[in-house]
């Protein structure tokens, strides 16, 4: 459910029955910080914190949650769903594209490519960073449906990051580095990457009270790729356990897709 709807929507269940925050806090057990924060729009609660205070409230849940799905317009709906489909295909393509890029990369380490092998290079970085963009922008509007600013916010840091990465590469073909400099530009890489990759597992883990428990076991591989990563020298086992997190991501960005379509449908 989305901030600050929900807030909005508390507050008016609150007044009707001519309570006070702190009222509630004694009806329901949460604290008075933490109601404050909802009723704001600061956080989105649990699904499980929701239910207790509209029982303090003496209000049905589903009642409440199809009021507030209510206020959302049917352009921002149809602008998530056209996002959310674009977003589950490239992420099909960008899982393909991934195996493509990580042998280009291993030929151009063993052996150095030839000037004619250079433009097919390039073009397969800039497309795989194209794909991967519409991705994890899935993901953007996944957490905006669902008020998570924290995956949306990890999510445009994973394209800037992966524009970077895109820019060197391609400026590296042309301007030689040493070897050594080359091995401590991916270790930066690597670790600035894990660092946001475990970001963007919590963030993943914080979307399964809309999304499930796909969202909770995408979040958990996420985290132990990033952890991977930011180790370095474990880098290949964080491409390994990326495998079935991105597997898992694509279903989940289709589920929401479908989700929205239904809401539409409604």
């Amino acid at each position: 459910m989305r901030q600050p709807e929900l807030g909005k929507r508390l507050i008016e269940l609150r007044q009707q029955k001519s309570l006070t925050q702190e009222e509630l806090v004694e009806a329901c057990n949460v604290s008075v910080r933490t109601i404050q924060r909802i009723e704001s729009g600061e956080v989105t609660p649990r699904t499980s914190t929701i239910k207790i205070l509209l029982t303090a409230l003496d209000a049905d849940f589903e009642t409440f949650k199809k009021a507030i799905e209510s206020n959302k317009s049917d352009s921002y709906l149809r602008s998530t769903e056209t996002w959310l489909q674009i977003a589950w295909i490239s992420g099909i393509v960008y899982f393909v594209l991934g195996f493509l890029d990580g042998i280009l990369e291993y030929e151009r380490f063993e052996n150095s490519y030839e000037v004619d092998a250079v433009p097919f290079y390039i073009a397969t970085k800039i497309f795989y960073f194209i794909f991967y963009s519409f991705f994890i922008f899935g993901f953007v509007k996944l957490g905006d449906y669902f008020s998570n600013y924290l995956i949306k916010i990890s999510s445009f840091l994973l394209i800037g990051l992966f524009a970077i990465w895109t820019f060197f590469d391609i400026f590296t073909i042309y301007y030689e580095m040493s070897e050594s400099n080359l091995w401590s530009l991916g270790a930066g890489e690597s670790i600035s990457y894990g660092a946001l990759t475990i970001v963007f597992g919590i963030g993943l883990m914080r979307l399964q009270d809309g999304m499930g428990q796909l969202a909770k076991i995408a979040g958990i591989l996420e985290l132990l790729a990033g952890f991977f990563f930011a180790v370095v020298i474990l880098f290949f086992l964080g491409y390994m356990v990326l495998v079935p997190a991105i597997i898992i991501e694509i279903v989940l960005l289709y589920k929401g897709f479908e989700f929205i379509k239904s809401e539409l449908k409604a």
